[in-house]
């Protein structure tokens, strides 16, 4: 990429985020889905090894801590309204169906699955730690006869996902309130799933896996999402120190393994040394 086409995504990154911190609210509506799906294409369009430049041109005042910030709320307000038009609608699975993401999270699942599959696993039971308020995650592994047990320390995200799951009929997955730390799924799980924004740090994504490595049955593994590039606008990069006490075995890229989707978290593989 030319330096001016740097430029040009560099103003389109700093404009969209303007725009969205001049909302008075972020929940869904056409202005701000327009405004996030503006974002999300300028990020996506920046490959990993170019993203340098275009991460390093950003304004101090406007840093990737503040557009994780505006993309962490947008996402929350988004699965709010939509966990509740699903509990709320008269065909609930039609309802489900329609969510604006809802190919992209099945995608991703898959991504992450193969990636688990290539350690020589086979994933019955996970520990899903924040899930919020629409499960989309639970739902598409419980499409693949997978057990999931769902952990938020939002009561609300608590109630709301559990009245989503139980209007799609879905099986096999079961809802706690509390922090990630203090999870208690009902028996030993292959797979400890930390979502992307779980964490607000290395600190305290560490904090969280070493509790949660003690549900792992032998030879278990933790995932934790993480993200590459500028993708890290959108979600925090998990470091080295959040996986203390635990070794990598892999990583799914969406680039790689991904191409040509709008999957945009990566994913690390660990397990317990």
């Amino acid at each position: 990429m030319n330096p001016g086409a740097f430029e040009a995504i560099d103003e389109r990154l700093v404009s969209t985020l303007d725009d969205l911190l001049d909302q008075q609210s972020l929940a869904p509506g056409i202005v701000v889905d327009a405004l996030f799906n503006r974002l999300v294409t300028a990020v996506l369009s920046v490959p990993e090894p170019a993203a340098g430049p275009v991460l390093a041109a950003l304004p101090p005042t406007r840093s990737p801590a503040v557009f994780r910030a505006v993309a962490s709320a947008g996402e929350q307000a988004l699965e709010q309204a939509w966990a509740d038009r699903i509990a709320r609608s008269s065909d609930p699975t039609e309802a489900f169906t329609r969510f604006p993401y809802l190919e992209n999270y099945r995608l991703l699942v898959e991504m992450e699955l193969e990636a688990v599959r290539r350690q020589g696993a086979v994933p019955r039971h996970v520990l899903l730690l924040g899930s919020g308020p629409l499960p989309l995650t639970a739902l598409c592994l419980a499409e693949q006869g997978i057990a999931v047990h769902c952990v938020d320390h939002d009561a609300e995200a608590i109630r709301l996902s559990s009245a989503v799951a139980g209007r799609v009929g879905t099986v096999g997955v079961t809802f706690e309130h509390a922090d990630a730390a203090a999870a208690t799924p009902p028996g030993p799980v292959d797979v400890v799933l930390l979502a992307g924004l779980v964490g607000a740090d290395d600190a305290a994504k560490a904090a969280v896996l070493d509790q949660a490595v003690t549900h792992l049955a032998p030879r278990g593994l933790v995932l934790a999402r993480s993200a590459r590039g500028l993708r890290t606008l959108l979600y925090p990069p998990v470091g080295p120190q959040a996986l203390a006490g635990l070794t990598v075995v892999a990583e799914a890229n969406p680039e790689v393994d991904a191409p040509g989707t709008d999957v945009i978290n990566s994913a690390i593989l660990a397990r317990p040394r």
